[in-house]
């Protein structure tokens, strides 16, 4: 089964974790000239930035799905009771209660 989008950046996220902490500890073990070291540093913060900045997105994504659910029970919730809104409610409650 594929990878959701978030599973991926979590994944990037704790490589470039795993690698920042390398790099920038490693100064006696690991040798790399100090420029090639500042500039992995650089590389490894800006993609650990990208990664915050999508899985913030990705957040945004299920409020905003989440307050389209609720819009449509308002919008339903004035027809007269009957078996077609009771169908429609029980399925959008459904939805957001698996939110």
């Amino acid at each position: 089964m594929k990878k959701t989008s978030k599973e991926i950046l979590e994944t990037i996220s704790k490589h470039c974790h795993n690698e920042l902490t390398y790099y920038r500890f490693n100064k006696s073990t690991l040798h790399v000239s100090d420029k090639y070291r500042e500039g992995r540093l650089t590389a490894l913060k800006y993609i650990g930035e990208l990664v915050y900045y999508y899985l913030q997105e990705e957040k945004k994504i299920q409020e905003s799905f989440n307050i389209q659910i609720h819009k449509q029970l308002e919008k339903y919730s004035t027809l007269e009771e009957n078996e077609y809104k009771r169908g429609m409610f029980d399925a959008l409650e459904m939805i957001v209660n698996k939110l």
